[in-house]
């Protein structure tokens, strides 16, 4: 937001002259918001596609020198942005420290009532200003976080989502294919496009800043050329080249082995385990069990399908009974 209104009205008559199709969206602190400057923006260019960024341990981030202000600050944009009709996902990243926290963030989203925002609670992982730290929350910690969450979302049935949850659910239910992270097949499909014009699989792998998987730079190379890249067809092996334990676990169809960048991150290679692999397991084992029992019918009665037509189809899972 820091360009201003009129950057972003620039770049959308630039991007529709090409693609009237593209769609935009914005990931922002919210700090610069006020509805007669960036209302039409959010309205008519983003389509109400925003999300934030904030932390509940406030210790990262900081306006003035002072986190206690930037928190005041960041709720005063948020409410603004609220009462403009809008619900941004507010993303956190957790550590073993601050994985209680969770409860909190979750309590004050219901809170809001019809105007709750959307959440996602994030692993936080050693990459950028946290590179080197290795695991700061441990698989079991992070997928007993999102059990505790879950088991209070699909009773209290709030307007809001909590992803990884909401995804995980709708994998489970054959409402959506192919998502990320749960994908062995993005490879090849999209291309990040880092500033510079350097171009990775997607801004995951950008953020590693490993020249090994880069595919090259948009102002070098045309884009077929990127794809033909050895760290593109690397990368595309994921589809075969992952654990013989993944293609023989309960939840592969719906996990499909998890994201081959987080296997990377913590030194397990392309090819390797993801590394909270725990976490999706206990979490595709509860979630299935939900909707098995009946525990989910509302939450999957609010995506327009019949719970009983969802357990009808379902896959059977080894070792449980229908």
């Amino acid at each position: 937001m820091l360009l201003g209104p009129e950057f972003y009205e620039q770049a959308w008559e630039y991007a529709r002259a090409s693609n009237p199709n593209l769609n935009f969206s914005i990931q922002t602190n919210l700090l610069s918001y006020n509805h007669k400057r960036w209302y039409d923006v959010f309205k008519d260019i983003f389509k109400g596609s925003v999300s934030t960024s904030f932390d509940p341990d406030e210790t990262n981030r900081i306006y003035r020198g002072s986190a206690a202000l930037y928190t005041r600050l960041f709720y005063n944009r948020l409410e603004e942005v609220l009462d403009d009709g809008f619900y941004p996902k507010i993303i956190g990243t957790y550590t073993s420290e601050t994985a209680h926290m969770a409860d909190a963030m979750y309590e004050r989203s219901l809170a809001y009532g019809e105007k709750g925002p959307h959440l996602r609670f994030n692993y936080r992982y050693p990459a950028g200003r946290d590179e080197g730290n290795g695991e700061m929350i441990s698989p079991r910690e992070y997928g007993e976080m999102l059990l505790r969450l879950y088991n209070r979302w699909i009773v209290d049935l709030p307007v809001f989502v909590i992803t990884p949850l909401d995804e995980m659910l709708k994998k489970v239910i054959a409402l959506e294919v192919a998502r990320c992270p749960w994908t062995r097949s993005c490879g090849g499909h999209f291309l990040g496009l880092e500033p510079n014009g350097d171009t990775y699989n997607c801004s995951e792998f950008a953020d590693l800043g490993d020249p090994e998987f880069k595919f090259g730079n948009l102002n070098d190379m045309t884009v077929p050329e990127l794809m033909k890249s050895r760290a593109a067809a690397m990368i595309r092996r994921r589809r075969v080249d992952l654990p013989l334990d993944c293609q023989s676990c309960r939840h592969f169809g719906e996990c499909e082995g998890g994201c081959m960048r987080d296997a990377v991150l913590y030194n397990h290679g392309l090819g390797g385990k993801f590394h909270y692999c725990h976490s999706w397991m206990m979490v595709f084992d509860r979630i299935k069990e939900s909707v098995r029992n009946g525990e989910a019918d509302g939450a999957i009665e609010k995506y327009g399908l019949n719970p009983d037509e969802v357990r009808r189809t379902m896959k059977p899972v080894p070792g449980v009974a229908a």
